[in-house]
């Protein structure tokens, strides 16, 4: 059964320069998790049951990314090159920065948004806790709107270098800005205060928030702060949390992990939900693919939308994977056009026979005057749109946070002296990795094998590759294809529209 009727509830927060509005309510239909739920007209907080409903709102919020977004995190690694005509993403993925560039200010704007929204919705879910006369639930809402917020401060953190941490809504003026290791370390202490109250499932088993947050969710959030801190101790803590669950595997077919058969894979820690409610027409929930396509493409589907080519994989990713004798993640992570191919051909050699520029489903990758190469991993192909639909990724998912990721983290970790009390080593968390991409076994893994391992499995995902070469100092590996990075453009300076309003960000992180 699909949402009947759903209304908008509306917390409106003067926040100097952060937002004006917090919608705390749908605003819309969500994810097939959410179609059994009915969104009433009236807000009732008697009626326990309704409870739920400022959660949903949250999940929206979180939901509801601009398309800048994961490009502005995404650019600056050795795997992305900024593409199309925004003048912007070029001049950041050069290390050139200007506090007045648009997009760090969005994406800045757009996460405080959302981190204010859970803090109204937990304001609301705390008014329906008599009502709903189970204290254990509305401490696991409460609890998985704080996971959200944790995602959202290390998104900023790792962006900006620091970022003011609220404690409370009506004090931001006299917030002081917290630099990177506090604000990991804030994440850190939120994740331990509130993992007990989460559900200790996949995302895939949640049977009232299908993919919602979890335990393990926030297990990983807390390890990927934990890592920016360079505590490996903690990142062997936290991840081992979630190896040791037997609550993920490895998807057994790569390729179709970034499809439409991927959503809710047991491999997805954690992922944004959209849906066209198996219907050609009408409403939708979904994000803006659009950037990361190639304009002219001759899908198999007539009609169905192409791109703008904002986002290309480095022909240095390219030529990596080949020397490795990639395939699998290769085909998948990386979309070539004619020109892309005779570029290779030119720098690289012989190329495999099964490099062209048409991917499995039969849709043709035209030249493109924006790009050379498109990322496989965000282009979903026209075969799997629903009929009547032509929007570029009308029903696909956009993947956050998954189980590779966190036995990589492991086994760096563990090469970098920590210790576990499960029996998996770094060679085996590794291999696990390499296995389902078809390469052979290591053995004596090495720090320098793990971050290789992430560069080949993770390319094109939320900047993972820069934040880790940022993490590790390595201004060689970023120094690519004549831009020249060095460690005091590892963090873009806090948008001047910001430090306009809050002047303790024109002071700087002490």
């Amino acid at each position: 059964m699909k949402i009947q009727h759903y209304k908008k509830y509306f917390a409106p927060l003067l926040l100097s320069g952060l937002l004006l509005i917090s919608a705390i309510g749908c605003t819309d239909k969500l994810d097939e998790p959410f179609e059994d739920e009915s969104f009433t007209s009236d807000v009732d907080y008697t009626i326990g049951e309704d409870m739920i409903l400022p959660l949903l709102g949250a999940y929206y919020g979180l939901y509801t990314r601009s398309w800048e977004e994961p490009l502005t995190l995404g650019i600056r690694g050795d795997d992305v090159n900024a593409a199309g005509d925004q003048v912007p993403m070029h001049e950041q993925d050069e290390f050139k920065y200007l506090a007045s560039h648009w997009n760090p200010n969005s994406v800045w704007q757009l996460h405080y948004n959302d981190i204010v929204n859970t803090f109204t919705a937990m304001e609301e879910i705390e008014k329906y806790r008599e009502a709903a006369n189970n204290d254990a639930l509305a401490d696991q809402y409460l609890a998985e709107c704080r996971t959200m917020r944790a995602y959202l401060y290390l998104n900023i953190a790792r962006t900006f270098g620091g970022c003011i941490v609220i404690d409370q809504l009506d004090n931001i003026q006299n917030t002081p800005v917290s630099n990177k290791v506090e604000v990991m370390q804030y994440i850190v202490d939120e994740m331990n205060e509130i993992i007990p109250n989460l559900p200790a499932v996949n995302p895939n088993k949640r049977s009232d928030v299908r993919g919602g947050m979890t335990r393990f969710t926030a297990y990983a959030i807390q390890a990927l702060a934990y890592q920016e801190m360079k505590d490996y101790q903690g990142v062997v803590s936290a991840t081992s949390q979630i190896i040791s669950s037997g609550e993920y595997q490895l998807s057994n077919d790569f390729y179709h992990l970034f499809k439409k058969a991927g959503k809710l894979d047991d491999e997805i820690i954690m992922e944004f939900q959209y849906s066209d409610f198996n219907q050609g027409e009408g409403d939708r929930f979904g994000f803006l693919y659009a950037p990361f396509g190639i304009g002219g493409w001759t899908p198999v589907v007539t009609g169905a939308g192409a791109g703008w080519g904002f986002y290309e994989p480095t022909m240095k990713y390219i030529e990596f994977m080949l020397d490795r004798g990639e395939t699998v993640r290769l085909e998948t992570s990386v979309i070539f056009t004619p020109n892309g191919i005779a570029a290779l051909q030119s720098d690289y050699g012989t190329l495999p026979t099964w490099i062209t520029n048409t991917n499995r489903e039969g849709d043709i990758f035209n030249n493109n005057a924006r790009l050379k190469f498109a990322s496989g991993k965000h282009i979903q192909p026209s075969t799997e749109l629903i009929p009547g639909r032509t929007s570029l990724g009308s029903n696909k998912n956009f993947i956050a946070i998954r189980y590779a990721e966190v036995l990589l983290m492991y086994a760096e970790a563990m090469t970098r002296g920590a210790s576990s009390s499960i029996s998996l080593s770094a060679d085996q968390a590794v291999n696990l990795v390499r296995a389902r991409a078809g390469l052979s076994n290591l053995s004596g893994v090495t720090t320098q094998n793990v971050l290789d391992e992430k560069f080949a499995e993770l390319a094109m995902e939320w900047g993972t590759r820069y934040y880790d070469m940022v993490r590790t100092e390595n201004t060689a590996e970023l120094s690519h294809e004549g831009k020249v990075f060095t460690m005091d453009k590892a963090y873009l300076p806090f948008p001047a529209d910001q430090v306009a309003e809050l002047p303790q960000l024109g002071e700087g992180i002490q």
